[in-house]
């Protein structure tokens, strides 16, 4: 997978932190890792929302849907 360079600023005592657990050159890894662990939450409570919108209105979307039940038929293109 391509990479793009980044120029990004953080508080030195951050830095400092990350350097100390992760050596002088495991900044990168460790900012990768805490973006992909930050975007997987996100993108789960998107995914949460709209799952329990889609419940929220099932019975509704399913008694419209009844209501197409005559004009379905074998013969006809849908």
């Amino acid at each position: 997978m391509p990479n793009t360079r980044l120029n990004v600023t953080l508080p030195t005592h951050m830095v400092d932190d990350i350097k100390a657990l992760y050596g002088p050159r495991g900044v990168s890894q460790f900012l990768e890792e805490a973006v992909r662990e930050k975007l997987a939450d996100l993108k789960k409570q998107a995914f949460k929302g709209l799952i329990e919108g889609y419940r929220a209105t099932a019975e509704e979307t399913v008694t419209t849907l009844k209501k197409f039940d005559p004009a379905v038929t074998e013969k006809r293109d849908v």
